[in-house]
């Protein structure tokens, strides 16, 4: 608890210092030695050709705009949101280099055509259970506990239409390899287009295609996280691109093992995953995504599996209310299912449904059924103030609220969202189903339903504070030390982010 307890403070720090530079940046510049600095303010300058008809304010940072029909355009009923970057505008020119930071990230250009960036992404998450029911029979988890989610740090190289990332991650996420999230090689030289290989993460479902830090809680839904474990997640060896225009998005990637020391059926396994999505209805009011995603793995070196799922926080990184024992002769396991999201002006939902199917051949010279596992979330987002979550075609999801740099003196508090979700996950098949010796042929890993509601608040473009509570049910699991007997328990969990 003590390193804990001094890993909170030193990112809490750090947090704090990167939206104190917000503030300081223009006073940093003036005083830094540095030749030919270039900057400018939206001060007196026209609004962007993007808000052509709309009611535009000119924070002094960047602009927001509304409806032309509104008494008075405020961030509780702006619309659109651009140019908040106080990095935006500087930039360093020494000889043929160029030193920029957008977004608050360094980057180094050398004639326009090498270009370096260094970036980072920093989770702290907080969080204690608050409650449990009399026929919880498991050890106690009362106690609150932290740690260091996701930390990492992100060099990008480009050379004309080629990229190549490196990405180490200190956090803990509680899988065998929290060491590495990304060594890729991306070629962008096409329209529209990108081609990868390498280590990497290949985006399936809706929501694992929003990327960590956009997501509406701290975590995914539970059969989210488990498709994409099928075959895509962190530091996966794959190849493969997407394509995406204004009205679709598809994607497709081959894919091996995970790097780290995966046993069982992840390690030496070959599978694929893809993606498509189209966008149907596009107006000032109304968006509608529909999409289809899936995913398939053949056996490795062995063909055991297992599955387990959290609470939908990961405090405690080790305990799982429903898990399945070592599935054992598996050959095979798939997964497919339908996706839609609609957004009508500041209010979006959201919705995805997955079955991972597992196909068995003979255990002990006994036939093995062949197993499926059902999972499914609908969630609701709202804006209360900034721009609202707009749809992003390069990713076919809806991306995070904008607003100003916070500066209450001016009366600007940057973006707030509230969420809520019901998700599902049920890790039962065939959990009746006996051999004539007495062993146990179908899975008794239980169900879980976790209701969860929350506020995000995005204090400038660089910080993000979560607060979310869960109420989770869940049903017995055989064997487990954690839920021999059904559990039903509340959670409280917050999470400090800062990326640049």
């Amino acid at each position: 608890m003590r390193q804990d307890y001094y890993g909170y403070k030193s990112i809490f720090a750090f947090i704090l210092i990167g939206t104190a530079v917000t503030g300081l940046s223009d006073s940093v510049r003036a005083a830094t030695p540095q030749t030919n600095i270039v900057h400018s303010t939206v001060n007196g300058m026209g609004p962007p050709s993007s808000m052509d008809g709309l009611q535009t304010v000119d924070t002094g940072q960047g602009w927001y705009a509304c409806e032309e029909g509104v008494k008075a355009c405020s961030l509780w009923n702006t619309v659109k949101v651009v140019n908040i970057d106080p990095y935006q505008d500087i930039k360093y020119q020494i000889g043929k280099l160029a030193v920029t930071f957008p977004k608050g990230r360094p980057t180094f250009s050398l004639n326009d055509e090498l270009v370096i960036s260094l970036g980072g992404m920093f989770q702290y998450d907080v969080g204690a259970f608050v409650g449990t029911n009399a026929r919880d029979r498991g050890p106690s988890m009362d106690s609150i506990r932290s740690h260091l989610r996701r930390g990492r740090f992100i060099v990008s190289a480009k050379y004309k239409g080629f990229v190549v990332t490196v990405t180490p991650d200190l956090g803990t996420s509680g899988v065998q390899n929290d060491s590495l999230f990304e060594a890729s090689l991306r070629y962008q030289g096409f329209r529209h287009t990108s081609i990868d290989i390498g280590l990497l993460q290949p985006r399936v479902t809706m929501e694992d295609s929003e990327g960590s830090n956009l997501m509406e809680f701290v975590e995914r839904p539970m059969v989210v996280d488990l498709v994409r474990n099928i075959a895509a997640a962190n530091a996966r060896l794959s190849f493969g691109g997407s394509h995406w225009e204004k009205r679709y998005i598809v994607a497709a990637y081959v894919t091996g093992p995970r790097y780290g020391p995966f046993q069982n059926f992840q390690r030496n396994q070959v599978g694929g995953v893809f993606r498509l999505a189209g966008r149907p209805v596009i107006t000032k009011d109304i968006d509608l995504h529909v999409g289809v995603s899936g995913s398939m793995a053949f056996h490795g070196d062995n063909r055991k599996y297992s599955m387990n799922t959290g609470q939908e926080a990961q405090i405690w990184l080790q305990r799982p209310y429903v898990k399945t024992s070592s599935i054992d002769g598996v050959d095979s396991i798939w997964s497919i299912g339908p996706q839609v999201a609609f957004r009508y002006k500041r209010v979006l939902f959201m919705s995805e449904y997955y079955s991972i199917h597992m196909h068995r051949s003979a255990v002990n010279g006994e036939n093995a059924p062949n197993l499926n596992f059902p999972g499914w979330y609908v969630s609701a987002n709202y804006t209360l103030f900034g721009q609202p979550r707009i749809y992003e075609a390069q990713r076919g999801v809806f991306i995070t609220p904008i607003g100003p740099t916070l500066n209450p003196a001016a009366g600007y508090w940057g973006a707030l969202e509230w969420s809520s979700r019901w998700s599902v996950m049920d890790l039962n098949s065939h959990k009746t189903r006996y051999s004539d010796s007495g062993k146990l042929l179908g899975v008794h890993g239980g169900q879980q339903t976790v209701w969860s509601t929350g506020f995000n608040w995005y204090p400038s473009s660089q910080v993000k504070v979560m607060l979310d509570y869960n109420h989770i049910q869940a049903s017995s699991a055989l064997k487990s030390d954690y839920n021999p007997r059904g559990r039903s328990s509340n959670l409280i969990i917050s999470r400090l982010q800062y990326n640049f």
